[in-house]
């Protein structure tokens, strides 16, 4: 049985998916490894926020800008950093990957209906 070759094309296309990520989508990136770490739901996320859930819902999916003062209010109501909430980092691969199927999945949908 033959096997297959690493030639390392995976782990340059991750680099370039990092490099192309948006602040959207590195916060959403961020809020969802916080999510996970902390097993909150965008509910819960809103109501210590003091913001509506949709919001949450919104900006967990990169869907929506942030101000600065709510960026400042996460920080400080999840003891977390601001980088922290931005950096994407190679264990979070999965998750872009999973989220940008998602993402596209609900593209292609869209364009049937």
């Amino acid at each position: 049985m033959r096997r297959a070759r690493d030639d390392g094309t995976d782990q340059l296309s991750n680099v370039v998916d990092l490099k192309s990520l948006s602040f959207q989508e590195r916060l959403a990136i961020g809020l969802m490894r916080l999510k996970a770490q902390r097993r909150l739901t965008n509910k819960d996320l809103a109501e210590q926020l003091g913001v509506s859930e949709a919001y949450m819902s919104q900006v967990t999916r990169g869907m929506r800008d942030v101000k600065l003062s709510t960026l400042d209010k996460m920080q400080r109501e999840w003891n977390v950093t601001i980088e922290d909430l931005f950096k994407v980092t190679d264990s979070d691969l999965a998750r872009i990957a999973a989220w940008r199927a998602r993402r596209s999945k609900k593209k292609a949908t869209d364009e049937l209906t």
